[in-house]
């Protein structure tokens, strides 16, 4: 399902996205494929799947330790590729991946999206490629018909972010705060008011992330943009009870807890 699609799907039904990210091969391999599918029953609407890199210069240390772990048990791309394609079918919601561009330039860009493309992943957004230097991606990804989905924060200039925009398909990632992902505490007056400017230069969705990690805080998102990304706090909950029993039905009980809209 393409990322567009979902969201005129939510708009006739007067919904908003929630968006869940996970890392791949965490806690570990065979672990993620329950996990995307107990996203998916709990009720996410769009899921991000990280792929694990050595040098994550925008993740906290909870999805740093993470991907770490994930690393030492192999998580690579074609692994990634592997468990998707079993899953083809199962999943019915847009699943994004995302990534530094380092993974992806080693892999090979028109073998990634190609192999993307066969497992029905919808797009991706690549954390650390700055858009004066996107040209080759998004023409390759249009070739596959991906959508791409770029980052603004709140100190992108206008000129900038009208870049970004035109750059952007699916939706439009708005980075809540200066820093890296984990939670924090979060101004909804300047959140507002930065997501209205973004309005007023793009139709596309407006989806806000980083430091997000309460019900609470994810229903103030919702009130005033079109989408709530929640990492660090899904990522903390594998880690704090993947070990214990039943740790799928309560992982979709918490998931369920934070995405009710």
């Amino acid at each position: 399902m393409r990322i567009q699609d979902k969201f005129e799907q939510l708009k006739k039904k007067r919904k908003k996205a929630f968006i869940a990210y996970v890392p791949f091969g965490y806690p570990s391999c065979s672990h993620t494929k329950d996990i995307l599918l107990t996203l998916q029953e709990a009720g996410v609407d769009i899921i991000e799947l990280g792929i694990p890199f050595s040098d994550p210069l925008a993740d906290g240390p909870i999805i740093q330790d993470a991907t770490s772990l994930a690393l030492k048990h192999g998580a690579n791309p074609d692994k990634l590729f592997s468990l998707l394609e079993d899953l083809k079918g199962s999943l019915r919601i847009p699943l994004v991946i995302m990534t530094y561009y380092n993974p992806l330039l080693h892999y090979g860009m028109e073998r990634f999206f190609s192999k993307m493309k066969k497992v029905n992943i919808s797009g991706l957004m690549v954390v650390d490629l700055p858009i004066e230097e996107s040209k080759l991606y998004t023409k390759c990804a249009a070739k596959y018909d991906l959508e791409t989905v770029f980052f603004i924060t709140p100190t992108t200039g206008l000129a900038r972010a009208k870049k970004i925009a035109k750059a952007s398909k699916g939706f439009i990632y708005y980075v809540s705060v200066t820093g890296i992902t984990g939670p924090k505490d979060l101004g909804y007056a300047a959140l507002k008011k930065d997501i209205r400017k973004l309005k007023e230069i793009s139709r596309l969705p407006i989806c806000v992330g980083f430091g997000i990690h309460t019900p609470k805080q994810v229903d103030q998102i919702l009130k005033i943009s079109d989408g709530a990304i929640v990492g660090s706090g899904i990522v903390k909950f594998i880690a704090d009870h993947f070990r214990q029993d039943r740790f799928l039905p309560r992982f979709k009980n918490f998931v369920s807890s934070l995405c009710i809209k």
